[in-house]
């Protein structure tokens, strides 16, 4: 006679409703919030660059110094062209008031009266120009010396002393990071791009760290990089002893909220081939698959949005990874009960 076909044991466990917390990893990198390339605004002769690489400044401390001497000359040049126009100004005023009076006696013409009022129009005009060009040369004078905008590291110095630099093209001379507070950025898969929110708490595990930082997801990017189909989320990172380096890898963990009142099943009992991801469930003593649609996935669990009702047992034992549909399956619970039957 034919051999009777194999029958293999299971372990089941049914579908059931409850909430899941799911953490979501992803790789980033640590960046630092903002980076400037510093120039200089005036052109000239560098004097003095007053750090150096690895250095930390606060903001408006001094990074470097151009020569002082051009911009000193200009601003002496300014401040006597408006002494200049201000003594033409204060002639032509003296000029009309004594013609004025002259006109009372009828000796001098008004043609006389309105050239001198003309005059005095394009002196006033004359010494408002001057004015504005003292100001200009007294703030050339001071962008002679460069300060840091904002509180940083300095992490390349590409110009030293005797230095021309030049504002067309601008030669970079010092570039800065701010390094008291740093950004981490993680790259999600599209396919998690509904369970990411700004507010999730998250977890910054940095190798050589003896704990991860703590820290929450600040803002998630609107785009997907088509290329990776992936998104960026970025946190904040305090790093008030700059322990933390810029351009660091990080492994991100991301705990969003946890999903309340849905179907819940072992990760054990998914099997995914091809992208496709199916449960089996047992049958009329057979291994039956049951395509589903799955969503949010935690350590050990996994939610069920399609496929699946409630108290239906599936298939959750090693023996589901090398069955095949249709074989014939015995529930291990079933016959547990039936050997404790006296």
């Amino acid at each position: 006679g034919a051999a009777a076909e194999a029958e293999i044991e299971v372990h089941t466990v049914p579908v059931r409703r409850g909430a899941i917390l799911q953490r979501i990893e992803a790789p980033g990198t640590l960046e630092a919030k903002r980076e400037s390339k510093i120039g200089a605004e005036v052109q000239g002769r560098i004097d003095r660059v007053f750090v150096d690489e690895g250095d930390r400044v606060e903001a408006g401390a001094p990074l470097f110094q151009i020569d002082r001497e051009p911009y000193e000359m200009g601003l002496r040049q300014a401040q006597a062209a408006l002494e200049h126009t201000r003594a033409e100004k204060r002639q032509v005023e003296a000029d009309l008031v004594r013609a004025r009076e002259l006109q009372k006696q009828n000796i001098v013409p008004a043609q006389q009266i309105e050239k001198l009022e003309t005059g005095l129009a394009v002196a006033r005009a004359g010494e408002a120009q001057a004015v504005q060009a003292l100001a200009l040369a007294q703030h050339k004078l001071d962008r002679t010396l460069v300060t840091a905008p904002y509180a940083a590291s300095i992490v390349a110095r590409l110009a030293d002393e005797g230095t021309t630099v030049l504002v067309q093209p601008q030669t970079i001379v010092v570039v800065v990071q701010e390094s008291g507070e740093l950004e981490a950025r993680a790259t999600i898969p599209e396919s998690r791009l509904s369970l990411v929110r700004v507010g999730d708490p998250a977890l910054i595990h940095v190798e050589g760290m003896p704990a991860p930082i703590q820290t929450e997801v600040q803002a998630v990017a609107d785009a997907i990089d088509p290329a990776s189909r992936t998104y960026t989320v970025r946190m904040q990172v305090a790093n008030p002893d700059h322990a933390l380096k810029a351009g660091v890898f990080a492994r991100i963990e991301i705990v969003p909220q946890s999903k309340r009142d849905v179907l819940i099943v072992p990760r054990a009992a998914i099997r995914s081939e091809e992208g496709l991801s199916r449960v089996f469930t047992v049958r009329d003593g057979r291994a039956t698959p049951v395509p589903v649609t799955l969503g949010a996935v935690s350590e050990t669990e996994v939610e069920v949005i399609d496929g699946l009702r409630v108290d239906t047992r599936v298939i959750v034992d090693e023996a589901e990874q090398h069955l095949a549909p249709g074989m014939r399956v015995r529930e291990a619970r079933a016959a547990a009960a039936t050997a404790g039957e006296p």
